[in-house]
């Protein structure tokens, strides 16, 4: 609808613009600034035309589960708290 719309718009400025011209035979307070209209609102609606329609689309979820399970050297090592002198401290036991 909305191309429909700017193609008319278009088609109406170019008639209109081109009835205004009249030539009276003389130069004199002749506008040759005319053409700037139609070709402004011509630019105008080609490039609403062309654009790219806008998607708006959600950002995907991504869950990830803390594991407590690591592998190093491709040995697997469970992660545990315990406490040391008095602080706590994450600490890897080998299962």
């Amino acid at each position: 609808m909305k191309k429909i719309f700017l193609l008319m718009l278009l088609f109406v400025s170019t008639v209109v613009s081109a009835q205004h011209r009249h030539y009276h035979g003389h130069h004199h307070g002749h506008n040759t600034w005319g053409w700037v209209a139609p070709a402004l609102i011509g630019g105008a609606a080609v490039y609403a035309i062309t654009r790219p329609p806008v998607v708006v689309q959600q950002p995907p979820v991504v869950v990830q589960q803390s594991s407590d399970i690591v592998y190093i050297d491709g040995v697997a090592y469970r992660k545990q708290l315990m406490l040391v002198n008095g602080s706590y401290q994450e600490v890897l036991i080998r299962m």
